[in-house]
């Protein structure tokens, strides 16, 4: 703090564990503060009075633009009151995104409401808990919170709150009159999420599989090495059989062509959360929802930087002697090899948000076989990988060789140049081996075979695809994406067998009778808008009263065509759900997590 200023300090951050890092060291500097911490949002939006479920007509809802703010955590509210009886000037130490934004807008209110409104305070922000980024933060406080942040945040959370109510409580009010439920739950976020899923399931009922054929052969080498070939795929049975005719029985066959080449693979990115929670989905088996909480306990614990970036590229300024320390000290550390030799280069993206780093270890963690451990694991694999070792190299190998009036095919790879999978041991290549082979070689053939196969249908969604497919399609942000998957399910909209999701009936039924409205309800197009939106607050090319009732206006229209059609979509509706099925996944508000 300069000169002159108050110097006894109020400091609240957003989480216990990083408030006692904070605590840890402003008492070691000697820094007169007092520090606690909230458990997110101490406040939440509703509706003025008067605008209860049974006290108006949900399509009214679409005309507020007035909230009031409620208290959702009592706890954190109360000792937040007497905290700031205290002496001392506010220091706002949350989240450094919008989110955290937003809840240290909802401390300053608090704050103010007790001080006064001229009531002074500072901005602290930080994208680790290591004592080093937290003294940095601390002599580099800002004068105030970024306001685009905070709207952007709050545009969010009152677009949701109208939108999720709105059909949330049609959907809901309707259905009860065909059958005794407790809640259908819609939000813009969740609909295309199940939408997807919805979708991909359509596609394997209406596959057709269709027969084709093909020639296998096995050879043999001078040398005794064995492979396989095969012939291109053919839908005629006549004519797969004239040409297996003409491969049965013989013994040999001749070498066309033999061509070698060499592909790089490209180092990882520097992590970013998506990535983060895709790699891990598909490693662990673990949703997506958990890990990014396993990921938030590592950052609040100071073994990692903060989880929530779209960022993949390392500024120029970024100071990598911390995380490449982490991983000396860990048990990591036999793989790195001589660091004195190699050269800090990291192979950078093309995404910065303009707020935080990408992903990177800040301190050990113990190798106990725990999740946090597997997760830690990944992100300091992933910054060595980044930025210590080299691209790998795969040598590729091809060949054609002739049977009688047939010619197969073989490929083969192998790793030639181990590069950064000696550090980043996931999803590497599996080696498949042919012989080095000359055109003119004749090789003995072990083995031929007619084969028919059918084509099948596409897979079933799993978290990764999932998320892939929300990323690409602007559903949600970095922050919010892993909450969808877990929502479809525990809402019963959806079931997740093994690594793969599969809809219910009601799922199946909901995004039917919706489309059957408007495919906007359930396509992700419109919320991409809406999420555009946002990113236009957050620039400030837009205001925050400009998009909600734009947004909102696209939404209201939405609203009434479906309202044009609910008795249709309430008998579907009923029409799935048990009352043993539904009482296992209807006890949900639409204020939490509606989107």
């Amino acid at each position: 703090m300069h000169k002159g200023e108050a110097q006894t300090y109020i400091v609240v951050a957003e989480k216990p564990s990083v408030a006692r890092s904070i605590a840890k060291l402003l008492k070691s500097k000697g820094v007169d503060a007092y520090v606690t911490s909230v458990r997110g949002h101490v406040l939440n939006a509703d509706f003025p009075e008067g605008y209860e479920w049974n006290s108006i007509d949900p399509s009214k809802l679409f005309s507020v633009r007035e909230f009031r703010s409620i208290i959702s955590d009592e706890r954190s509210y109360k000792e937040l009151e007497g905290v700031f009886k205290k002496d001392g000037a506010l220091i706002i130490a949350t989240d450094n995104d919008s989110e955290g934004e937003l809840i240290g807008y909802e401390i300053l209110s608090i704050y103010r409401a007790i001080k006064g409104n001229q009531a002074p305070y500072k901005r602290m922000r930080f994208n680790s808990t290591n004592p080093g980024e937290l003294w940095r933060a601390w002599n580099n406080l800002e004068d105030s919170l970024n306001m685009n942040w905070v709207m952007k945040a709050m545009l969010r959370q009152h677009f949701d709150l109208v939108t999720g109510a709105a059909f949330t409580r049609l959907l809901t009010k309707e259905t009860r009159k065909h059958k005794n439920v407790r809640l259908i739950s819609w939000g813009s976020c969740q609909s295309p999420t199940l939408g997807f899923i919805v979708k991909r399931e359509k596609e394997i009922m209406s596959f057709k599989p269709e027969p084709f054929w093909y020639i296998r052969v096995r050879f043999r080498t001078e040398d005794g090495e064995e492979f396989e070939a095969k012939s291109e795929n053919m839908k005629d049975l006549e004519r797969a059989k004239a040409l297996w005719k003409s491969v049965e029985g013989q013994k040999t066959g001749r070498v066309l062509s033999y061509d070698e080449g060499k592909k790089t693979i490209r180092r990882p990115l520097p992590l970013d959360t998506d990535t983060l929670l895709k790699d891990l989905t598909r490693i662990t088996g673990v949703s997506a929802a958990t890990l990014l909480s396993v990921a938030e306990e590592l950052y609040a614990e100071g073994y990692c930087s903060y989880p929530r970036t779209e960022t993949n590229r390392f500024r120029y300024d970024f100071d990598f002697r911390e995380p490449i320390e982490a991983l000396v000290n860990s048990d990591l550390s036999k793989l790195l090899g001589d660091l004195n030799k190699v050269r800090i280069e990291p192979l950078n993206g093309r995404k910065d948000d303009g707020a935080h780093p990408p992903i990177y270890p800040i301190k050990p963690y113990p190798k106990d076989g725990s999740l946090k451990r597997n997760v830690w694991e990944y992100i300091a694999r992933r910054f060595a990988a980044n930025v210590l070792f080299s691209d790998a190299e795969l040598g590729e190998s091809e060949t054609e060789i002739r049977v009688g009036d047939v010619v197969v095919r073989a490929s083969g790879s192998v790793i030639t140049q181990e590069g950064f999978f000696k550090m980043f041991e996931y999803f590497i290549p599996k080696e498949t081996p042919i012989p080095k082979l000359s055109p003119g070689d004749v090789l003995e053939v072990v083995k031929s075979e007619l084969k028919e196969e059918k084509t099948r249908p596409p897979p079933r969604l799993t978290e990764a695809a999932l998320l892939e497919l929300m990323e690409k399609n602007g559903i949600g942000t970095d922050a919010t994406r892993a909450e969808y998957p877990k929502i479809v399910v525990e809402r019963g909209y959806a079931v997740k067998r093994g690594r793969s999701f599969y809809p219910t009936e009601l799922g199946m039924r909901l995004v039917d009778a919706l489309s059957g409205v408007d495919e906007r309800l359930v396509t992700p197009d419109t919320r991409k808008f809406v999420e555009d939106f946002m990113e236009m607050v957050n620039r400030g090319t837009k205001t925050y009263d400009e998009c909600l009732e734009q947004a909102l206006r696209v939404y209201e229209e939405l609203y009434k065509a479906c309202e044009a059609n609910i008795k249709r979509i309430s008998e579907a509706l009923a029409g799935a759900i048990s009352p043993t099925k539904y009482k296992r996944s209807a006890n949900y508000d639409f204020q939490s997590n509606s989107t």
